[in-house]
């Protein structure tokens, strides 16, 4: 701890707005945030001069102490160190198909580490939708099992519905007395349901 005496006020007014903080607080045998809570105290600022040299910044050309030199861990960190090509242990190839926590099948399709490894897989039954229509799933669309069975992909067992909809759907079979039919019927009254909507907001 410093003890801020008259004179060493003085003194820190007279070298602050010109000096650098790390030579004051050699030349007042104290510490440099010891310098700089004092004259915020005091409301000393650096001068403009001093600040348009840029102190502590990089000059047009200047380069830094650790170019061109390469990071050289010691001890025996290198060896747990990941070597390129390396492979986790989760790591599995391209084509391995696996279980989500919802029952849902999904496959990986690519092994790109530049991206998430979400991104590296997808759901079979939106494969499957993929396959028979020959064009990917449409923005904003969601591929949906008509009959619930996570393991039946046949064409006539998979719908493509707008994220609206199937937003509506979930809400339908999360009830505990869903209305009674079968998916066509609970999609059209999503559907109708939506259109309802935007007709009130339209004519609101």
């Amino acid at each position: 701890m410093v003890t801020w005496t008259a004179q060493k006020d003085e003194w820190l007014r007279s070298l602050y707005p010109d000096t650098p903080n790390r030579t004051i607080a050699k030349m007042l045998n104290c510490s440099y945030l010891a310098v700089k809570n004092r004259a915020t105290v005091l409301g000393l600022k650096k001068s403009e001069d001093y600040m348009t040299k840029g102190p502590g910044r990089f000059k047009p050309g200047q380069n830094s102490w650790n170019k061109g030199l390469s990071y050289q861990p010691g001890g025996r960190i290198a060896e747990s160190q990941f070597k390129p090509g390396h492979k986790p242990q989760t790591w599995v190839p391209v084509g391995t198909e696996t279980e989500d926590k919802d029952g849902y099948l999904k496959r990986k399709v690519s092994d790109d580490r530049t991206v998430p490894s979400r991104y590296n897989w997808k759901f079979v039954h939106v494969l499957k939708w993929e396959e028979y229509h020959g064009r990917p799933v449409p923005p904003k669309h969601v591929v949906r099992l008509k009959d619930g069975d996570k393991r039946n992909f046949s064409k006539e067992n998979l719908v493509l519905v707008s994220m609206a909809e199937n937003a509506i759907l979930n809400k339908f079979f999360a009830m505990k007395e869903p209305p009674e039919g079968g998916f066509e019927v609970l999609l059209n009254l999503a559907r109708i349901k939506l259109a309802t909507t935007k007709r009130k907001r339209e004519l609101a």
